[in-house]
């Protein structure tokens, strides 16, 4: 990777950061795709956006702890992702495989995230008396298989998976937006770490190309997840990002047919 693709790179990333910090995300499925569409081979690519989705995503999550958006009992059955996280990011697939499961998976964050939209007022408190009445035993039972499927796949592509779990925490009445966002946060802060701890096993990790990304996507991160916790409204935040996956699924697609 030369200079130049890096200095196109910086300013892309520090956007891709901050968009998707303002509603609890790390944006390791754009990393990975812009990576490799920029020719990076897939094997090099999910340590380096796992380390960067472990920096926002933990911006992300101090944010919304600060903001009392997090609730331990929404979130913590969803951690049965993290052993299958690290169990699958040692598996070596094909890259043509690899590169196929992303774009399916894509095309699946996309659709969840369009077709998740903002509740009602009503609605909204609705959603969040109903998931504050859950108890822990019915939410184990909901998340634990749900965080290991995730999990399963997030560590088979090297990301953290809070793109799947946020819509489908919304889509089922369990969180409100914001809700979703501390929960997805942290649920895709653990994943990165223990697939990074994974991957790093058996692929390299390229620290001239990372530390300027990583520096950028920091600074995206702290103020993106601050203006999200506090200010931004996330259904409209939510459809650009499902927008951008949709479109990054698609280029991958020509790309492999090519």
């Amino acid at each position: 990777m030369n200079d130049l693709a890096l200095l196109v790179l910086v300013p892309l990333f520090f956007a891709i950061s901050f968009v998707y910090s303002s509603v609890g995300f790390g944006g390791g499925s754009s990393y990975t795709a812009i990576l490799i569409l920029a020719g990076i081979s897939i094997f090099s690519v999910p340590p380096i956006s796992l380390v960067l989705n472990v920096i926002v995503s933990c911006m992300a999550f101090l944010s919304y702890i600060k903001a009392q958006y997090f609730s331990p009992k929404l979130s913590l059955p969803f951690l049965s992702s993290i052993p299958f996280a690290f169990y699958t990011g040692q598996m070596i697939l094909p890259q043509k495989t690899i590169i196929i499961i992303f774009i399916i998976t894509l095309f699946a964050a996309s659709a969840a995230l369009l077709t998740s939209k903002r509740a009602t007022k009503n609605q909204q408190e609705s959603e969040t008396k109903r998931s504050t009445n859950l108890n822990y035993i019915k939410m184990a039972i909901i998340g634990i298989p749900i965080g290991a499927l995730l999990g399963s796949v997030a560590g088979l592509v090297g990301i953290g998976g809070g793109i799947w779990l946020s819509p489908l925490l919304i889509l089922t009445g369990l969180a409100n937006p914001k809700q979703s966002a501390a929960t997805a946060s942290l649920f895709i802060l653990t994943n990165s770490i223990s697939g990074f701890a994974a991957h790093s096993i058996s692929k390299p990790l390229d620290l001239y190309f990372l530390l300027p990304l990583a520096c950028v996507v920091l600074a995206g991160g702290i103020i993106g997840s601050r203006l999200g916790a506090f200010r931004f409204d996330h259904d409209k935040i939510r459809m650009i990002i499902g927008a951008i996956v949709a479109v990054a699924a698609i280029n991958l697609t020509i790309k492999l047919l090519a």
